[in-house]
């Protein structure tokens, strides 16, 4: 395994250094971005970036070959290897984005050889090997993708907030987050018939999450989003429920949840015009379902986050 640590003297391509991110000086940065804000050429970073798509589906371009990527995926880049991302026609996306510099994790002399002095390192090896083997993402689902979407969230809020120890609090986190990755990579690939039959079927789930994001506000159903996926509604529903950790219908109606939340917290729209464009179909179940997730009422969270 070989990492780079320093960039080759050739290579001409669009650099990304830590300090071109205007954070202040800092040795991570870390951001939420959409289609809006992101780099669509190829690049490279100084860092190592840790990318999880919190929300839609893009592509992944590295090693010359396109990757699609989801909700629930995670991949780690080591430094100065090229790589850019790119929007799907139709396709909303929301990314959160870790960089740090290797020696704010791993101290300031970093190297291959010391760092197994310092700590164990194989917690990282799923991703950082050559640039030749990068491994494209991996996938996280159920219980793992709330632990690191919790993660991502109090990394985000440490680095917003910069509280008293801000920068140790991090290296924690950061160092967690690999550990708990790495775990979930093991866990990954003990069972290499499955996931081998899981891949064949990604692209049809991929293309079924991708129509259910488009449409969720609509009459979405199993029916329809199985046909898109061209599987039987029963292989369809074990297959979408293994790769994304909830049932079609968790899934879809986490969705329209998040859209109501995301109207009651930015307009003045009436709780019962926000239920039926958010894609409920009874005002009742609306508010039974919108209590069960949030844990308050929609106009009890309307009023405690309403712009």
């Amino acid at each position: 395994m070989k990492l780079q640590f320093n960039r080759d003297p050739s290579d001409d391509s669009l650099l990304f250094s830590m300090d071109s991110n205007g954070n202040g000086g800092l040795p991570v940065f870390i951001r939420k971005y959409s289609e809006e804000s992101m780099t669509s050429s190829y690049h490279t970073h100084d860092s190592i970036q840790i990318n999880y798509i919190m929300h839609g589906s893009l592509k992944h371009h590295i090693n010359n070959t396109s990757h699609d990527l989801v909700k629930g995926d995670i991949f780690i880049i080591p430094p100065f290897v090229h790589h850019r991302l790119s929007p799907k026609p139709g396709c909303s996306f929301e990314v959160i984005e870790l960089e740090f510099l290797p020696e704010f994790i791993f101290g300031k002399h970093v190297t291959m050889e010391n760092l197994e002095n310092i700590f164990d390192f194989a917690y990282i090896e799923p991703f950082l090997v050559s640039e030749c083997e990068v491994r494209p993402r991996l996938n996280l689902s159920g219980k793992a993708q709330t632990e690191v979407e919790m993660l991502f969230g109090r990394l985000l809020n440490e680095y917003e907030q910069r509280s008293n120890s801000f920068l140790l609090a991090i290296k924690s986190l950061v160092m967690w987050l690999l550990v708990f990755v790495s775990r979930c990579f093991h866990e990954d690939v003990r069972d290499v018939e499955s996931r081998q039959l899981f891949d064949r079927h990604r692209t049809a789930i991929t293309s079924a999450i991708e129509y259910i994001d488009q449409n969720f506000t609509d009459d979405v159903s199993i029916e329809k989003a199985s046909h898109v996926a061209m599987l039987s509604q029963s292989y369809f529903s074990y297959l979408f429920k293994s790769m994304t950790g909830k049932t079609f219908v968790e899934y879809l109606t986490e969705l329209r949840i998040q859209e109501a939340m995301r109207l009651l917290k930015n307009t003045n729209k009436r709780v019962v015009d926000i239920c039926f464009e958010s894609g409920f179909k009874n005002v009742n179940h609306f508010n039974r379902t919108f209590k069960n997730y949030a844990g308050i009422s929609p106009l009890q969270y309307r009023n405690a986050n309403h712009i």
